[in-house]
């Protein structure tokens, strides 16, 4: 069994652990964005287990501290760490619609951009995906700072006996949450396959995925889970059962391997969307289970490279997206307006892309993001104490 000291004596280790599996996440969301990787859309889900994971253990290290300033210090280190690339990524879309750039549908979905909101835009009348690709990601952002809003009180408001207790509630409710948002989307006149869009952008569809994070960031729950490695074989497993019977039933009857692997973008195929997003949740808290327990998990997978991706990984979600978005238009033009190619990059177009990629990642962490980083106040420290509340009530 787990014991509460496996989160208690957290060390950098742990942390760059962690930063290494956000560093996995974001570039299989890198490599999907390319067109090589077809299932590194996962990535955007294991993020926001890591979410919650780094949120419960933020707002509880200080946990006889009263609400009010453990509130302010956190929704005050989240923007710190948030708002400042992504107001200068806005500007530059203000900027490109005032010269009648960056595409036709840029100016109607400002207001949506720039009040984190853009995930709910696809779902109102009057949406057109816009024909540069330049913010389609951010729906993912604004998903993830309205989750803040409702985790913060979950987590500042509940007892810790209730927490204790609705986080694997959370956990086990979120296939009837999203088969709920899909009815509710379909009662509206929702299309069948724009209601599975829906699920796929509303904020309820993740709470489990926050709610896996949170439950391996809570010494309570870590001291009842198996050990680490049983929890990540039988999710993975799971996840690769899964993977092995859609490989095996689309060779049988295309000759060919699905590129998908089994895990489509939306998980639209088969109802997917109700449980797997679950498996991959589930499969990133066992992860992150393991790589937050001293041990030879979390030294190995520590690695410096991997850990300095995942600590810029914010930078690196935020720029990619736009970078390939007027690459193709660069090659467009150089092209005479015709698809700069069918298909896939080539490697060398891939390293040039991940060069130029990381090089402004780094400058913006270095020069833009890190000056507002060091104005953090209580911020999660390398060694934490989330220690149970022997009366059951979180001050």
């Amino acid at each position: 069994m787990a014991t509460t000291e496996h989160l208690t004596s957290a060390t950098g280790t742990h942390s760059r652990a962690l930063d290494s599996l956000r560093a996995v996440a974001v570039l299989a969301v890198i490599l999907f964005h390319l067109g090589l990787f077809q299932p590194g859309w996962l990535g955007v889900p294991v993020f926001f287990v890591l979410s919650g994971h780094f949120i419960t253990r933020t707002l509880l290290q200080h946990a006889g501290a009263p609400r009010g300033p453990r509130a302010r210090d956190f929704f005050r280190n989240r923007a710190l760490r948030l708002v400042p690339l992504y107001l200068v990524f806005c500007v530059a879309l203000t900027v490109l619609a005032a010269c009648g750039e960056g595409g036709r549908s840029l100016p109607g979905d400002l207001p949506y951009i720039w009040t984190w909101t853009y995930n709910l835009r696809p779902l109102l009348p009057g949406y057109t995906p816009n024909g540069l690709v330049l913010y389609n990601h951010v729906w993912s952002l604004g998903l993830e700072v309205q989750v803040y809003l409702v985790w913060a009180a979950l987590v500042l408001c509940l007892s810790r006996r209730s927490l204790v207790r609705t986080m694997p509630a959370l956990v086990l409710a979120g296939p009837a949450l999203r088969v709920l948002a899909w009815l509710l989307l379909m009662g509206a006149g929702t299309s069948g396959a724009g209601a599975v869009q829906g699920v796929y952008l509303l904020p309820f569809s993740y709470l489990d995925a926050f709610a896996v994070g949170t439950c391996v960031a809570l010494p309570e729950i870590r001291a009842r889970l198996p050990r680490p490695a049983v929890v990540v074989s039988v999710t993975l497993g799971a996840v690769l059962v899964v993977s092995l019977v859609a490989v095996l039933t689309g060779f049988a009857r295309t000759h060919r391997v699905p590129a998908d692997l089994g895990w489509p973008n939306m998980l639209g195929a088969g109802a997917g969307w109700i449980w797997q997003y679950s498996m991959i949740a589930l499969a990133a808290g066992a992860l992150t289970y393991a790589l937050s327990t001293p041990g030879r998990a979390a030294r190995v997978f520590g690695i410096a490279p991997f850990a300095w991706i995942g600590k810029v990984s914010y930078g690196a979600y935020l720029i990619h997206v736009p970078l390939i978005g007027l690459s193709v238009a660069l090659l467009s033009q150089r092209d005479n307006g015709r698809s700069p190619g069918a298909g896939t990059p080539g490697p060398v177009s891939i390293v040039v892309f991940l060069v130029v990629l990381f090089g402004l990642t780094a400058i913006s962490y270095r020069w833009l993001e890190m000056p507002w980083l060091r104005r953090k106040r209580n911020a999660l420290s390398p060694v934490t104490s989330a220690e149970p509340d022997r009366e059951g009530v979180t001050s």
